[in-house]
Order: C-alpha cells, then structure tokens, then sequence
C-alpha cells in the first residue's frame, strides 16, 4: 500500500490511533480492513505478548498466522511463535493422552515451519517419535542432536520389538491357561513401552486371579455348583463369604468350622452358632474328627452328608435338604488332588499358592475357544470350561 493510500485510508488512520492508544487489538482489525498485513501481523504479535494468559497468547498468535496469509517471511515469524506457545502449554499440561499428542506434533509442525528446528526436535522427542525428531534436528544442521535421536530411535524399535513379543507371550499365555505367566508377560510388556490399555488388562487379570484356595465351578443348566476348597479351614454358614453358603433360617452366619491339618486331617467345630452343631443326632463339643461318611445337622433346619475317602484323603460335603439342597464342597491340602469325578464332573482341581489348576486325565476339555489336550490350566474368575459339551462356569 503506497504511503498517500494509506493516509487517505480511515482504517489506515483508526489503525495508528489505536495503536497509539495501546490497543493492539483494535489496530490489529483497522491494520487488517486497510490491507497492511504486516502491521496487522505485528499488532497480534504485541497482543500476544500482552497476554493475560496462555490461552489468551494462542487465540492472538493463532490471528497472527491468519493474517500473514502466504507471505513466506510473516508465515515463518508467526509460525514459530505459536508453536513455542503451543508447546508450552502443552508441557505445562503434561502429555499423557492421545489428545495432547496431537497438540504437540501441532506445535512442532509449527515450529519447523517456523524454522525452529532444536525445538520442533525436542517437541517431537516428547512424543518418543524419534525419527521425526531426527529429521528436525538434521533440517536445521544439529548434528550432534540428530546423531543422539536416531539412537534413541534405534533402541526404542528395539524395546517395542520386545515389548510386542512379551505382549504375544501374553496372549499365548492368557488363552492356554497359564495366568501367572500371562501377568508377568503383561508386567514385562509394560515396564518395556507404558500403555493405558494394557494396564488396564494388566488390573483387569490381577482382579481375576483366584488367590484364596477356593473355586466354584457351576454347569450351565440348572445343575448344583461345586466347591473346590484347599483352605485350611472350610467355613459352613449363612454368610456369603463362607466355603459353604446356606441359605436355612436356623443357620447362623458362621455356624461351623472344619479344619484341615495333618492329623486328624478334618476335625469339624462349632463356631457359636445358636442352634448348635451335631453328629449322628447328637451335639458336639470341641473339636470332632470327621471319617468315613456320616450326617452333619446344622440346628434343626440343614443336614449335610460327609464323606472322607482317598489317599491322600478328600473329604466331601453334600447338602441333603433345603433350597440349597445338592450343594457340594470337596476339600482337601494344598498340592492334593481334588478328584470331582465322583461328584458328576469330568474333571480334577488341584491348589498350589492358593490358585486352583483344573485338568482332565482322560480326555480334551476347552478353556473359552482354546482346546485343551493335555495339562491343567489355571482357572481365573469368569472363566468358561466346556467338558463334553457342557459348559461350567468358574466363579472366585
């Protein structure tokens, strides 16, 4: 715009007088209606640095790329200070989601448009994308800073190559039954690369995980669960926590105990119950060894049948009355096998640490859709085996 233009423009002098008065904003818009870019450029640039804040600072630079339009030389200027800005903000932040992400590779788009290549290298560091970074730093002739981003590139290829095999050891792992081992792969996996998503599998497996040496397994269809039990002390009551659950009014809420030791290897106690716990009819105190088979009556309203075989011995509770009649418990030691065949599943649990391993000694079983040919696998909560066509659920 010649000099006479722009004296005879109202816009051009509005223009001067804001800007005299200390208004970049408002000389930034007259600047913009008389066709001086340039100055208009210039006035978000100072309102930019006027700035109460840093989003205040973004929306003025953000003006500022507007109006340089195609010009190479304000494009660049204006370019390399919102990028500064946007990366600022962006650390101050913390870059943790997906959606910082995106600000940052912004920010250092800008920056390198602006020519500011150590720092579009550092912003695209942030992002652990390295080969960028290098080719940020190698732009603006940064050897030595290219040199260190292409071996972070290198041994961070490297550490994802390991983090995808442990995340593949992982899935092996999970879909054949050996859990442990799938949550030290995911462990393995996390420490390599860090990632929302697999931590939460990671909690999500540790949620599931059996612990307590105790499992239920119910067949789908109306069928009583069974009860796995290697805990040194199986609880028989009306609380939902107990080995067995009841469901009888004249049951208290932990109305007997067994205890599970070397010898005798099931000795069963009342627990101060107030109806009283009996053997054949009539009341125990103390501890009371449990052999060969016989009737427990919990008061007057529950009787469970027991029955104590095999060596190493196993012992077998089967409520006999009540809404919870045909209930199972089968107990044994911790590393004892725990024979369910008896007991109208296909199948044997064995505890080891507390976490039940289920296996088959005469044939396939499935595991989800993995088929199982042969070994045991290690039962998680929600688990669904299916043995000759008929599905069980596992329940912690």
């Amino acid at each position: 715009m010649s000099i006479l233009r722009r004296w005879l423009s109202a816009d051009y002098r509005a223009a001067r007088s804001a800007e005299a008065a200390g208004n970049p904003e408002a000389a930034a818009q007259h600047y913009a209606l008389a066709g001086d870019f340039e100055a208009a450029v210039r006035m978000h640039l100072a309102r930019a640095a006027r700035a109460a804040d840093r989003t205040a600072e973004i929306a003025a630079l953000r003006d500022a790329l507007h109006w340089a339009g195609d010009d190479p030389a304000l494009k660049k200027l204006a370019s390399g200070a919102l990028g500064r800005a946007l990366l600022a903000k962006a650390l101050s932040e913390g870059v943790a989601t997906a959606r910082d992400h995106e600000k940052v590779r912004e920010a250092a788009a800008l920056l390198l448009a602006g020519g500011e290549h150590r720092d579009a290298g550092k912003a695209f560091e942030q992002l652990e994308d390295y080969q960028a970074a290098a080719q940020a730093f190698s732009a603006g002739g940064l050897v030595e800073q290219t040199e260190q981003a292409l071996a972070l590139d290198e041994k961070k290829n490297q550490s994802d190559h390991r983090a995808r095999e442990a995340y593949a050891d992982y899935e092996v792992h999970l879909r054949l039954g050996r859990r442990d081992d799938a949550r030290a792969a995911l462990e393995r996996c996390l420490e390599l690369t860090p990632s929302r998503d697999r931590r939460r599998l990671l909690d999500d497996l540790l949620a599931r995980l059996i612990t307590s040496g105790k499992v239920e397994l119910r067949p789908r269809g109306g069928s009583p669960g069974i009860v796995a039990s290697a805990g040194p002390v199986i609880a028989l009551g009306r609380d939902a926590l107990c080995d067995l659950a009841l469901r009888a009014g004249g049951v208290s809420r932990r109305h007997a105990e067994i205890d599970v030791a070397e010898s005798p290897r099931f000795a069963v106690r009342d627990a101060g119950s107030r109806n009283g716990t009996l053997i054949g009819g009539l009341p125990i105190a103390g501890k009371v060894p449990l052999a060969d088979h016989g009737m427990l009556e919990l008061g007057e309203d529950c009787r469970i049948e027991f029955a104590v075989g095999g060596e190493p011995p196993v012992l077998a509770l089967t409520v006999q009355n009540g809404i919870d009649r045909g209930r199972k418990v089968v107990a044994a030691r911790g590393g004892d096998r725990i024979d369910l065949v008896p007991h109208g599943l296909p199948c044997d649990v064995v505890f080891v640490d507390g976490r039940p391993w289920l296996g088959r000694a005469d044939g396939t079983f499935k595991l989800g859709d993995a088929l199982i040919g042969q070994g045991r696998v290690q039962l998680l909560a929600g688990d669904v085996v299916v043995i000759d066509g008929t599905e069980i659920d596992v329940v912690a």
